[in-house]
């Protein structure tokens, strides 16, 4: 396997492939709040490792946190993932008529969100993810009075998204001394305001894809099995004619994911649903 790094039209990313010289379908990866290229980190390289053998090639792409991106989770341009898209279905090791999509946590809204829009996005699976687009993450000590932002963006204009409800400051404190029992909690209250949460919900009956979900049953960051019921009832609802599936873990937010069981679930999804060439 072959690693490239990626820093080009203001992309922060890492390619992974074969070194065959032919070109394979490929998978964008996206990390959650912890920001960077978090698919290059020592554990998650299992999961890259392992796909670029199976025939796919990866591109681990950072969002923010990371030289010339944005600092902290608010406002990310969704421009900047369309860009990275473009870019990468250029690359001679892609096939460029499909993509498919695997992000964590916060990247998982992401990835939802990102194949709602696109239409090239033909598979995503989202680990531990949310039906709604929430309220950014501040740096941490952020004033009391500074500006709620959306966690993404379009045209420079933050994307309706569900508020904590609570200041910048107080929730900046709570994720950066990850007290995550209070942190849960407080996400749920969010959920309660049904008139946001209409707003902030992503329509994930656009995408032109399958969907694999992943939750935690004991996630204490946010209730990530709920909110993945919350898009299968969706999905239903709406009449989705592509497979989708929800698997809960009895595990917390994203310590299930490297274990062998989620692993085959994934590699079993894609390779019924976006086949490796």
């Amino acid at each position: 396997m072959l690693k490239r790094i990626v820093q080009e039209n203001g992309i922060v990313a890492d390619l992974f492939h074969d070194g065959s010289g032919k070109p394979h379908k490929a998978i964008v990866l996206l990390g959650g709040s912890e920001g960077g290229k978090a698919w290059s980190s020592r554990g998650p390289r299992k999961v890259v490792d392992q796909l670029v053998n199976q025939g796919y090639t990866l591109l681990s792409l950072a969002y923010f946190k990371s030289p010339g991106l944005p600092p902290f989770l608010e406002e990310i341009p969704l421009e900047y993932f369309a860009i990275a898209f473009k870019w990468l279905v250029n690359q001679p090791e892609v096939l460029p008529d499909e993509l498919a999509m695997i992000g964590m946590s916060r990247g998982a809204e992401a990835a939802l969100l990102l194949g709602s829009r696109n239409s090239k996005i033909k598979a995503v699976v989202a680990l531990s993810g949310s039906h709604v687009v929430w309220q950014g993450i501040p740096k941490l000590g952020a004033k009391p009075e500074s500006r709620l932002k959306s966690d993404w963006s379009y045209k420079n204009k933050g994307l309706p998204y569900v508020p904590y409800g609570i200041s910048s400051w107080n929730i900046s404190t709570i994720i950066g001394t990850l007290l995550y029992g209070k942190l849960r909690k407080i996400h749920e209250q969010a959920l309660l305001n049904q008139s946001q949460v209409g707003a902030a919900v992503i329509p994930v009956e656009k995408i032109q894809g399958a969907i694999l979900l992943t939750s935690g049953k004991r996630d204490k960051m946010w209730p990530s099995t709920e909110m993945s019921e919350q898009i299968t009832n969706r999905l239903s609802a709406k009449g989705f004619i592509y497979p989708y599936k929800h698997i809960a873990y009895d595990a917390g937010h994203n310590n299930y994911i490297l274990k062998p069981a989620c692993m085959q679930e994934i590699y079993g999804f894609l390779k019924e649903n976006y086949h490796p060439v």
